[in-house]
């Protein structure tokens, strides 16, 4: 899986613990709007070995299932807001859900 995800204050939902938010599309309409899909979901992150093989990757994330999903449009000022810094999109979802971003 992709790193598309940002991490979420630990919540319940529908008596499932989650942990993260995962942005699967951005629709981007130029200078009008863009919608995103949007997953809720726990994530896992095992880490590394203390010896890794080469090749291999730092963290595997392992994805519980969506537990809620849906998709988010941003327009007039909350489009022009968002900018160049595409955690804007993550803090939109966030807030429209009530949930709480954990700093990068």
């Amino acid at each position: 899986m992709p790193n598309n995800y940002r991490y979420i204050e630990p919540a319940t939902v529908l008596d499932k613990p989650v942990n993260a938010i995962c942005i699967l599309i951005v629709n981007v309409y130029l200078f009008e709007s863009c919608t995103a899909q949007y997953e809720v979901r726990e994530i896992t992150e095992i880490p590394p070995p203390l010896v890794m093989p080469p090749g291999s990757t730092a963290v595997t994330a392992v994805w519980g299932p969506a537990l809620v999903n849906g998709a988010l449009t941003l327009s007039g000022d909350d489009y022009t807001n968002w900018g160049t810094d595409d955690n804007y999109i993550y803090q939109e979802v966030a807030a429209k859900l009530g949930l709480t971003l954990l700093p990068l």
